[in-house]
């Protein structure tokens, strides 16, 4: 939470943000940081049908303290493709972690969660004017792949890759509910992705709800400039700074985070 729309699109309102250094770094590679805007979601993607090791990978990310999955990655200086994936990497976490406390406060089942996002996609579509379909977001063509999969630790470039491109082939499905339900048919799952589909408007029951994320939204935008230009500014340097960092995708603090952590190698 929130879906790909909302991430895609917050990721271009943080564009306009960006100091002009690391708006070019961003726009360098703009497609990479374009798929990195999906943070660890498209694992999520990989044979979804059924469980499987990358799905789990993807959990588990979304599980770890953010510290826990960036310090490795500012260790090192990224440059190119990397450093772009990398900003979209950031821009995905900040949207997640100030949106999924009130996400998961008001959501007792994982349709439900599923509904809201998909709610809050179709405000962020209609509230712009899109008329293309979400699923255009997501191109999966001509990317470096070896350089976006480096950050993620056992991760290879062509798992990635598959995982990108699937994503985008199931939301494209999710939002023909016509053939989605054929398809939920001939796997014997009916109704399993039904929430994830995009709905014509806004639903009532979903209106507060969407209200609320949009204010959670503009908070993230506030924040997420400076926790990229800290970290972009951090990679390399000893100790690792964890500012910033300290919860989870979910946006469940750390156990002993104050907000000022830094790790020693």
């Amino acid at each position: 939470m929130p879906a790909c729309a909302a991430h895609y699109q917050f990721g271009q309102d943080v564009l306009h943000r960006l100091d002009e250094h690391w708006k070019s770094c961003a726009l360098a590679h703009k497609r990479e940081y374009d798929i990195g805007l999906q943070g660890p979601d498209p694992f999520f993607y990989y044979k979804p049908y059924r469980r499987n090791e990358v799905v789990r990978y993807g959990e588990e990310r979304h599980g770890l303290p953010a510290c826990r999955m960036f310090v490795p990655i500012l260790e090192k200086v990224h440059e190119g493709a990397a450093l772009s994936y990398m900003m979209g990497l950031i821009c995905h976490y900040s949207l997640d972690k100030t949106c999924h406390p009130y996400v998961f406060a008001h959501c007792k089942t994982i349709d439900q969660h599923e509904q809201m996002e998909s709610a809050f996609d179709r405000q962020i579509l209609s509230a712009r004017g899109w008329t293309e379909p979400r699923y255009l977001c997501l191109n999966p063509d001509g990317l470096d792949y070896p350089a976006m999969a480096s950050l993620w630790p056992g991760m290879d470039g062509e798992t990635l890759r598959k995982c990108v491109k699937s994503q985008r082939r199931l939301i494209r499905l999710l939002d023909y509910k016509r053939v989605l339900k054929v398809c939920q048919t001939v796997i014997n799952k009916p109704g399993r992705f039904t929430a994830m589909s995009l709905p014509s408007c806004v639903p009532g029951n979903q209106a507060e709800h969407v209200r609320h994320l949009d204010a959670l939204y503009r908070k993230a935008l506030e924040e997420c400039p400076e926790l990229i230009r800290a970290a972009c500014e951090s990679m390399g340097k000893k100790p690792v700074s964890c500012r910033g960092f300290e919860q989870n995708y979910k946006g469940e603090p750390a156990p002993g985070q104050d907000g000022a952590a830094t790790v020693t190698p």
